[in-house]
């Protein structure tokens, strides 16, 4: 009997530190897309500088202005584009922790908190 007990709990431990890995390695990964996409958008801003930088000083304002009134521009008003259906969470194709997920509840695809932003 009490080696049945001690094999059970065995058995529970390893499943538990198992679920636990699991869950610090999606937090790992979620890490990684979050600072690669930083650094995306920090290098995308450095670049925006640089150009803003250069067209103020080879360009005057008020030889923008003339530009504008030659070719007739008009600035647009901005739009916000909201999708507002509900995102299905990522289903994961490992079948242990998609019975993991139905039973207990545990998520086990990725996140959907970057779902919006493409690579």
């Amino acid at each position: 009997m009490r080696k049945k007990t001690f094999a059970i709990s065995i058995v529970f431990l390893f499943i538990a530190s198992l679920i636990f890995l699991h869950q610090k390695i999606l937090i790992y990964v979620e890490a990684y897309k979050i600072s690669k996409n930083h650094r995306l958008s920090n290098e995308l801003v450095d670049r925006r500088d640089y150009l803003v930088y250069n067209l103020t000083k080879e360009t005057s304002v008020q030889k923008i202005n003339q530009w504008a009134e030659k070719n007739n521009f008009l600035p647009t008003e901005k739009v916000l584009a909201l999708d507002l259906r509900r995102a299905e969470p990522v289903k994961s194709t490992n079948k242990v922790m998609a019975m993991f997920n139905d039973i207990l509840g545990i998520p086990t695809g990725s996140s959907t908190a970057l779902a919006g932003e493409k690579e």
